[in-house]
């Protein structure tokens, strides 16, 4: 499960877009607001989750890795 954004907190700074390691996450030119491109290719890392200033980020593990 690709990290759920709430666009409501989220200030537009760019950081998940820049801490991404798997350059998943961009933002978008015309909203300013990051998007998840290759949702099913997220890692779960949580690098975007800890780097966000405002906590606008939430990672949801597949139900696969929590058994």
């Amino acid at each position: 499960m690709p990290p759920r954004i709430d666009l409501e907190k989220c200030n537009g700074c760019g950081r998940c877009d820049e801490i991404c390691p798997g350059d998943l996450i961009h933002v978008d030119e015309a909203s300013n607001f990051p998007v998840v491109q290759y949702p099913d290719e997220c890692w779960h890392c949580g690098c975007c989750r800890i780097d966000c200033p405002v906590e606008a980020i939430e990672i949801r593990l597949p139900i696969e890795s929590l058994i």
